[in-house]
């Protein structure tokens, strides 16, 4: 998408002209002209510039396959009447590429000096690829623990001020933006003018940690309340930064709300701002610093505007919000410099800090520090998900547990190194590991047409479940623009970016174990499909810390041990204790789980997601040509300003360009 515009020279010389003379009639050049200048306008990739990332997606299926009971009378039907198979799986585990389990600082998670592989990291890994073979239902409710069962169901934010410039694609994130922030009204010279929606208040917190936004007593920001950034800095002698250096200042009952600038005086040293026009003024970024006080505030209870819990842990969760935080941030003041400055009593009130809300439909449904804040889509991400939670008992749940309801019957052993043995690579600072970032729709929907599906669209759906590519290679350690900038953090107080790990060379071995009991022939099929995959014969899998980079590639050779009928009709053995188990072909089971689907009408949507997923996991994709190139995670580039370092964006993702899908990546 986003293709560049060609020159005129360009132009004649697709056309064969070979001088100004031979160039086309007028009319001709200007129907190729705007011909071009059509196509530059619809957001459709570049065949030559393709958006590549580390990760991809397995689709969901079109309907979840049911478990063979539903609800808790049914499990225990169940139990007594559809076998009672029970046995273990040993894992024989190799790693392919290096591999880092977090949990003990630097080194891989060791609990007694020996590095090991969880269970409960095996667990996690394999539950959700038995989702996927057993077609699951995809659940974004939340946990206890704050997280939801396969995404988080929330509201993801934006912001778009810019227009369509040479990126087509905020053409319509910007109307869509603005559709919400601003409404046109009558100024005074009789013509229609946009007006911003944001007012401004003060979020208010009470002595019993309720949220409430008290409203300014102006409706909207004043002309008046507002300084020079040049003024202010000569005021109270100190320095805004170009970028980054948003704030709330008190100065007495003066509270500024600082939001950053550009270098105006190195742009137009000597000049006046007011006496720029248009671009210019555009250029030299923005110049004045809006504050707002203490009097402004309206201490009358009626009039106080609830803060829905929504919409406060909804800003809380925006993770790619900078700057300023309302409910941590230093410009937050107490109750007793309150009642200080205004001489007022305010025993129910513990703190406040001045803010900007959106109020829509009667309700406040978005705040933020400055005029034009970030704020949420309105749909959320579980909108755009195909299958969300549904009544119906699924596999996972029949099998891992449901919570409150039944326990799991699967057991996942820690893995340990054979013999003891486990060698480590030289500790060192990787890529910095950055989080998940859905923001980013050209890569988590899906995008099939001319236009770009944002989390708003009508068309937006998730893609699927995401997977990251294998890749051998030993790209992992931090370059030198990203240890300058880890180590400018630390020295800033801040957290940094990347730490020293020591990681699990490749070619260790581990010995780990799946125990089950009291599972159906289905159950025990659907559980050994994750192993066979679809009849994968180069299937690996990923584990641990620092996939992005190619880490936690690992092969697994399962061995299925079934109990016997009469197993424990004798305790002892001739060499001991009786083994109550005897290894098992896996195919009747398997067979027994496609005849499952089958009988559900499943088997082809089974089919589809299962091709996906052996695609995925196939290790021998890394043997090709150039394939770490096509799963590259678009860094961008460093570039030196002004003498200075600064990583500039890859441009296919200036550009958002899509994600292609797994068969297009690997074509």
């Amino acid at each position: 998408m986003g293709r560049k515009g060609i020159s005129l020279d360009e132009l004649r010389q697709q056309r064969g002209f070979k001088s100004p003379e031979d160039s086309p009639p007028k009319k001709k050049l200007q129907q190729q002209r705007n011909f071009q200048s059509q196509r530059n306008s619809q957001p459709q990739q570049n065949p030559a510039r393709q958006a590549t990332a580390p990760y991809n997606f397995v689709s969901l299926p079109e309907k979840v396959l049911p478990a063979q009971f539903n609800g808790v009378d049914g499990f225990k039907e169940h139990l007594g009447s559809s076998g009672n198979i029970s046995g273990e799986i040993l894992l024989d585990i190799s790693t392919l590429t290096p591999l880092f389990i977090g949990g003990n600082g630097s080194k891989s998670f060791a609990p007694v000096d020996k590095p090991i592989i969880p269970g409960s990291s095996l667990r996690g890994m394999f539950k959700n690829i038995f989702k996927i073979v057993t077609c699951g239902a995809f659940r974004g409710q939340t946990t206890s623990q704050g997280k939801g069962e396969d995404f988080n169901d929330e509201h993801i934010y934006f912001r778009a001020l810019m227009g369509v410039g040479r990126y087509p694609w905020t053409k319509d994130l910007n109307k869509l933006y603005n559709g919400r922030m601003t409404h046109s009204a009558k100024g005074k010279d009789g013509k229609l003018h946009p007006v911003k929606n944001a007012r401004p208040g003060f979020l208010i917190c009470t002595t019993d940690n309720k949220y409430f936004i008290a409203p300014s007593i102006y409706k909207s920001d004043r002309k008046e309340d507002r300084t020079l950034i040049r003024e202010y800095e000569e005021k109270f002698h100190a320095r805004i930064d170009e970028r980054n250096s948003s704030c709330v200042e008190w100065h007495d009952g003066t509270a500024y709300i600082i939001t950053g600038s550009q270098n105006f005086e190195k742009l137009y040293c000597g000049k006046c701002y007011d006496k720029l026009k248009g671009d210019d003024k555009k250029k030299a970024g923005k110049q004045f610093i809006r504050f707002t006080k203490l009097d402004y505030v309206d201490w009358s209870r009626d009039h106080w505007i609830d803060l829905p819990e929504e919409v406060r842990t909804s800003y809380e969760h925006d993770r790619n919000r900078r700057g300023v935080d309302l409910f941590t941030d230093k410009g937050i003041m107490k109750r007793a410099e309150l009642e200080r400055l205004t001489k007022k009593s305010l025993p129910d009130i513990k703190s406040l800090i001045p803010c900007h809300f959106l109020e829509e439909r009667g309700q406040v449904t978005a705040f933020g520090h400055g005029q034009c804040f970030r704020i949420p889509y309105q749909k959320r991400i579980g909108d755009a998900a195909k299958i969300l939670d549904n009544n119906a008992t699924d596999f996972a749940d029949a099998v891992f547990g449901c919570t409150e309801l039944w326990a799991s019957r699967v057991y996942f052993e820690d893995a340990v190194p054979v013999d003891g043995k486990v060698s480590e690579l030289a500790a060192a600072k990787a890529h910095p590991l950055m989080q998940p970032n859905p923001t980013s729709y050209q890569l988590y929907l899906k995008q099939d047409g001319d236009t770009l599906n944002h989390w708003d669209a009508v068309a937006a759906q998730i893609r699927g479940y995401k997977f990251y590519w294998h890749n051998d290679t030993d790209d992992w350690k931090a370059n030198a623009f990203e240890l300058g900038e880890n180590q400018k953090r630390v020295d800033g107080g801040k957290e940094p970016l990347t730490k020293d790990i020591t990681p699990l060379n490749r070619g260790n071995k581990f010995l780990a174990k799946i125990r089950f009991k009291n599972l159906s022939a289905v159950e025990l099929g659907a559980l050994m499909m994750m192993f066979d995959l679809y009849g994968s014969t180069d299937a690996a899998y990923k584990i641990g810390m620092g996939k992005p980079f190619g880490f936690g590639s690992v092969r697994i050779k399962p061995t299925l041990l079934v109990e016997n009928d009469d197993a424990y009709s004798e305790l002892f053995g001739a060499d001991g204790w009786q083994n109550p188990c005897c290894e098992k072909n896996p195919a009747e089971y398997l067979d027994a789980f496609k005849d499952y689907l089958r009988s559900c009408d499943m088997y082809e949507t089974w089919r589809q997601v299962m091709v996906e997923l052996k695609k995925i996991l196939d290790w021998s994709l890394t043997k090709r040509e150039r394939w770490s190139q096509k799963i590259a995670t678009m860094r961008g580039s460093v570039k030196i300003r002004d003498g200075k370092q600064t990583m500039e964006l890859d441009e296919r993702f200036r550009q958002r360009d899509p994600l292609p899908t797994i068969f297009d990546v690997v074509k």
